[in-house]
């Protein structure tokens, strides 16, 4: 008899993975996960920002944000393997959860002082460390490998409000109430997020044995053997380091544009951070459209020359009205790649290979710091708008070159045409 559950062979259709309740608790989680990092991003960069009136400070506790990735992302997918993918996600959650309170806690004192942001953004990126491959490795145990991709552009319409609301949200309740509230609010979220996590039901879950086989470091070995071995999946892994690198930074620098360059307050602020959140939102469409004509590989690689071609527009822009039409389209283009990197990874990856592929993926987000210390580097010294515009610039060139020498990437994924031609 075959052991594949139902839901393997059940049609496609973009809302099919609704019908799993493990699903939507873990995808109503996530919303409230991403809602509170991007609120998250827009107070601790305000808050820096306010105490020391330096774009280097700011990039600095950026770069503490996301150290962890570099120095413990490969093991994520690792832990999750061996640990359990739920109760990684719960263990992460809980230390969210307690720096939120924490930081509430100092704020309401009247205590807040700069090493308490860059100690809580140090635990805060080491959770995330862990929690991002648990739960993007977790899905396809939910709902199957075939609805890997519907899953994760529902997972990204999730993302892409939280990432058009929680800078909202967070730039609102600054300037209505002051940091207080919005840190109290994301300490609510981060409850909620952890409630429902809670919830999913531990018995449906894998878990894969080979780490608990081999020693950590045999377990890096194999999984980096596997990923420069495999075309597709070191196409995205290096698509992703060029994009934490010299791409995402400039989100720790969006307070530096907002106040400096386009002189608005903490609303403005919060507008603009939403602008790609909208983008995401559109994104989506434009995603599941392209899937009709392109391939997985040539939406993830152009999706994220767009978002490059779209920042250097941003950097050169001094019209916040243009700077939001450029953020929006960055949305469009991050949405691209964020729904095709997991995508085909986890569509390429064996399901033995799966985390610890996950970890590695998180290893290539580890570029992120350094990215953050260099465009913080740059902009102290020739200004925050001039040094997002030549990364971004570098990273289109990088990006084409990419896709020229590992044409296999772009090549993921056959277009429904080309599927009905060869059945």
């Amino acid at each position: 008899m075959s052991s594949q559950p139902a839901i393997e062979t059940a049609p496609t259709g973009i809302w099919l993975p609704l019908r799993n309740g493990d699903f939507r608790l873990l995808l109503g989680s996530n919303a409230l996960w991403w809602t509170t990092m991007f609120m998250e991003t827009l107070l601790f960069g305000w808050l820096v920002l306010e105490i020391t009136n330096s774009p280097w400070m700011v990039a600095l506790v950026g770069f503490c944000r996301s150290l962890p990735f570099l120095l413990f992302g490969v093991w994520g997918g690792t832990a999750a393997d061996r640990f359990g993918r739920r109760r990684i996600i719960i263990a992460a959650q809980t230390a969210n959860f307690l720096v939120y309170l924490g930081l509430s806690c100092a704020i309401f004192a009247g205590v807040l002082q700069l090493w308490h942001l860059a100690a809580g953004a140090l635990v805060l990126g080491s959770a995330w460390s862990f929690d991002w491959p648990a739960r993007r490795a977790l899905m396809p145990d939910l709902i199957g490998k075939q609805q890997t991709v519907e899953a994760m552009v529902l997972e990204n319409l999730m993302q892409g409000c939280a990432r058009m609301i929680g800078p909202l949200i967070a730039g609102v309740l600054v300037a209505m109430i002051g940091p207080l509230g919005c840190i109290s609010c994301m300490t609510v979220f981060s409850a909620s997020a952890l409630v429902l996590v809670h919830q999913l039901s531990e018995h449906k879950l894998r878990r894969e044995s080979i780490a608990r086989r081999v020693s950590p470091w045999s377990t890096l070995s194999q999984s980096l053997k596997y990923v420069t071995g495999n075309e597709v999946i070191l196409g995205v892994m290096l698509v992703t380091v060029v994009m934490n690198l010299l791409m995402i930074p400039y989100l720790t620098l969006l307070p530096i544009f907002a106040r400096d360059v386009l002189q608005q307050g903490p609303m403005g602020l919060g507008l603009l951070g939403a602008a790609a959140g909208v983008g995401c939102f559109a994104g989506l469409f434009v995603t599941t459209y392209l899937r009709r004509i392109l391939s997985n590989g040539w939406i993830f690689v152009g999706g994220t020359f767009a978002m490059a071609v779209a920042l250097v527009v941003f950097s050169l822009s001094q019209l916040y009205g243009l700077s939001w039409a450029m953020l929006f389209i960055v949305g469009i283009g991050q949405v691209c790649f964020g729904v095709m990197q997991s995508s085909i990874i986890l569509l390429t990856a064996s399901d033995a290979m799966r985390g610890q592929t996950m970890g590695i993926l998180v290893l290539a987000i580890g570029s992120d710091p350094i990215g953050k210390l260099l465009t913080g580097a740059l902009a102290e010294q020739i200004g925050t708008p001039l040094a997002v515009g030549i990364e971004a610039a570098v990273a289109a060139i990088l990006l084409v070159a990419i896709s020229v020498f590992l044409p296999g990437l772009c090549a993921q994924g056959e277009t429904p045409e080309k599927r009905q031609s060869n059945p």
